[in-house]
């Protein structure tokens, strides 16, 4: 478990530190954009690719990185009833399910369609739709980690007592 967390750390420095800089960027060429059409009458529809694309790629990494802190919705109602093996039989069933959600749609389709779209070029960037595409199956195996990670928290928890995930899964930054 310790790899796995360690591993874990990492990676949520890595997906928060690009989420971040994809906004800023999009912050600036969103701030171009407007100063392009509305003072210079000249919108540039470079601009405009570039942050419709990089949008993508920041809500499925950003989606990932929100499951692997476990900040995602959660409704507890029903699990805060349960004993401890019940709340243990609810995070497997809801990490199985993710684990199979992200392995088979997000990183098996995910790989298909962007090997689909390889041959498909973007018109104003006049590059491949797969690159743009890509984020499916990249953030799907971020995922399939969160989800992993989080099976393995679970079990541990119910080894040692825990109800909760005890500040685990908190913010790493």
């Amino acid at each position: 478990m310790q790899i796995l967390t360690t591993i874990k750390r990492a990676l949520d420095k890595i997906m928060a530190w690009f989420c971040i800089i994809i906004l800023a960027i999009m912050t600036v060429l969103v701030t171009y954009q407007v100063a392009t059409r509305y003072i210079f009458s000249k919108p540039s529809a470079i601009s405009e690719a570039i942050a419709q694309y990089l949008f993508v790629w920041m809500v499925m990494c950003g989606s990932a990185y929100v499951f692997g802190l476990k900040e995602h919705l959660d409704i507890t109602v029903l699990k805060d009833k349960f004993a401890p093996w019940g709340t243990l039989v609810v995070e497997i069933l809801i990490n199985i399910t993710l684990i199979l959600f992200a392995a088979v749609v997000l990183l098996y389709g995910g790989i298909l369609v962007t090997k689909q779209q390889m041959g498909t070029m973007d018109a104003a960037l006049q590059i491949p739709m797969g690159v743009i595409y890509s984020a499916i199956p990249i953030c799907g195996a971020f995922s399939l980690f969160y989800a992993i990670y989080n099976l393995a928290l679970a079990f541990q928890n119910y080894r040692n007592g825990k109800t909760e995930d005890s500040g685990a899964a908190g913010s790493t930054m």
